[in-house]
């Protein structure tokens, strides 16, 4: 995922929105709990590699910044 590309990011967090309204949904019916906490590690799991990923980029991209300033 590009950092620019602000249409998979959009597309990412309502994907994250709706699955964590799916957990919220689960957890009040006491139903499939196993269920809504696999899916609560998935998209924490994800945020954090994508976080993770976003820093990386970004300090190769500051790191491209200060070779050509210099």
């Amino acid at each position: 995922m590009e950092i620019g590309d602000s249409r998979s990011w959009i597309f990412y967090y309502l994907i994250c929105f709706v699955a964590l309204l799916w957990v919220g949904f689960l957890f009040t019916q006491d139903t499939m709990l196993w269920v809504g906490l696999l899916l609560v590690l998935v998209v924490l799991g994800f945020s954090i590699i994508l976080f993770v990923m976003l820093l990386i980029e970004l300090s190769k991209e500051r790191a491209k910044k200060r070779e050509s300033d210099s």
